[in-house]
Formats: C-alpha cells, sequence, structure tokens
C-alpha cells in the first residue's frame, strides 16, 4: 500500500510485486501525489514497467496518476479500465466523476499505443506457480440492476491468492453492490482487506465484513479521515474484533509480505492504528 495521502487529500496505490519480476499495480493515486509518492517509490525499486495496471473506477484519486506514470515513460504492458458512460458520470459534476477529464487519458494511453481492456466478472490470471489474481467482481450495469449507482459502487472488486493467503482489494466498494456481493458471493474471505472508500462512509455495510473476516485491515487514507467522525462505524468493527488496521496516513507506506509460508505486515512508520 503506497503511501499517495496528504492530510486533507485521499488516494489509492497498491502495487504488487513477484518474486518472478512481475509488477502488478491497482489504482496509481491522483496525479500530484503519484508524482510525489509512487514515482520515487517505483524509481527506489528500479521498476520501469508494469506488467498490468488495473484501475479500479473512474475517480480521479484511483486513476490521476497515470498521467504522472505516462509523463515518466513507466511502460504500462496491459491496462484495466471500465469508463463509465457519460449519463452515470455527470450525475457527480462537480464533485466526482468528470466524463471529458476520463476521455482525454484515455485519448493519452491510446496515443501511446495502452488500449484500455474491459475487465470482467470471472476474469483470472495465473501470476506465477503460487499466485494468481482474480475478478470477483466487476459491474456491467446490469448485475445488479442498479440505475442508480454512483461511480463507487463500479469498482472492481479483485482477489489476489498467494499459497494459502488471499488479499481483497475492493475500490471505493458503496453499500448497494457491497450488500449485492454479501449476499451472492461465496468468494469474499480473505486473510488482508483494503478496506473499501479510505475507511469513511459511505461505505459497504457490516455483513461485506463479515463474509471477508480479514485478520487485518489496509486504508489508504489520512490519519484524520480514519479517525474521524465518517470512519466511525468501520473503525468500531475493526476494534470490537480485535483486528489491526494500518492507515497509509499513519503508517506510511506498507508492505505485506509473504515468505517462507508465513505473512508479515511492516509499516514504514512505527505507528499503527489499533482502530481503538
Amino acid at each position: 500500500m503506497i503511501n499517495v495521502n496528504e492530510p486533507l487529500q485521499q488516494g489509492d496505490a497498491h502495487l504488487i510485486s513477484l518474486a518472478n519480476g512481475m509488477n502488478l499495480l491497482i489504482d496509481a493515486g491522483p496525479r500530484d501525489l503519484a508524482e510525489k509518492s509512487l514515482l520515487p517509490f517505483l524509481e527506489k525499486r528500479s521498476i520501469t514497467s508494469l506488467d498490468l495496471v488495473f484501475i479500479s473506477h473512474a475517480h480521479v484519486d484511483h486513476y490521476g496518476g497515470l498521467n504522472a506514470l505516462l509523463d515518466h515513460n513507466i511502460e504500462l504492458k496491459k491496462l484495466y479500465f471500465n469508463l463509465p458512460d457519460r449519463k452515470r458520470c455527470e450525475r457527480e459534476v462537480p464533485w466526482g466523476c468528470d466524463y471529458d477529464d476520463v476521455q482525454r487519458i484515455r485519448e493519452r494511453l491510446s496515443s501511446r499505443g495502452i488500449e484500455l481492456t474491459r475487465a470482467r466478472t470471472g476474469w483470472r490470471q495465473q501470476l506465477g506457480d503460487q499466485s494468481h489474481l482474480e475478478i470477483i467482481y466487476a459491474f456491467d450495469g446490469a448485475t445488479p440492476a442498479l440505475d442508480k449507482a454512483d461511480i463507487n459502487d463500479t469498482s472492481l472488486i479483485m482477489k489476489l491468492h498467494h499459497g494459502n493467503f488471499s488479499f481483497l482489494f475492493t475500490g471505493d466498494l458503496n453499500e448497494a453492490v457491497g450488500s449485492y456481493l454479501a449476499d451472492s458471493s461465496d468468494n469474499l474471505s480473505a486473510d488482508v482487506l483494503k478496506i473499501p472508500h479510505h475507511g469513511i462512509e459511505p461505505i459497504a455495510p457490516e455483513i461485506f465484513f463479515e463474509k471477508v473476516g480479514p485478520r487485518c485491515g489496509l486504508v489508504s487514507a489520512p490519519g484524520k479521515f480514519w479517525r474521524g467522525k465518517m470512519g466511525t462505524r468501520i473503525r468500531s468493527w475493526f476494534a470490537e474484533r480485535n483486528i489491526p488496521v494500518y492507515v497509509s496516513g499513519i503508517s506510511g507506506h506498507v508492505s505485506v509480505i509473504v515468505e517462507d509460508g508465513a505473512l508479515k505486515i511492516q509499516p514504514e512508520l512505527a505507528e499503527i492504528d489499533q482502530a481503538k
């Protein structure tokens, strides 16, 4: 979990690095914070190309960093990004989705020969002998039939399996689709949960978290967001179960390492939020 956050600005960026040399990115943060945090993070690790890139949904704090990656000639070998239709996007004007901006980034990618591939529910790719990644849910406008689903509801829900461990990435999953998945999916359980929507309301219902049953949570958000009033419900859920939560705005970059059959969490900074 790369810390693409500042005290009053949130973003998501998660890098998956495998022993076979593959590098995957789920979300890229906003452009300015990608410049400040994501690019130096990649440079420090001598990462100049990304085998797979997934943009969970069309909010700029998740896709804006693509511009920074292109500015610095990071190779994007394959990109999955489900673009919303103009009608759904413009319901959020002026605060949320910007359809014209999404089209500009699409055109810029196309000019580099990078075509957007549509993500589909059930997509799966083997990443090595011990690892595979699957898309549990990709909103298609029909399942569930949510005509008024907002852009957060269109987030890709992805699950990484490595050895005996699993990791669930949830974008900014909202209540409507969170409830639907809790009722319809038997594939939500995970050891590590990327808590949706920066840990604040509106967010998936408690039944979704019950179905996941995580051992720890990751929140990509400023510490003030997580510790504030809008984080109360989910913060309390984790606290009541004594499940540790790592918040990038508090702990900095957070590495989750699977090595020798063990799961290790290594925050950049010593402070950890125990969700109390």
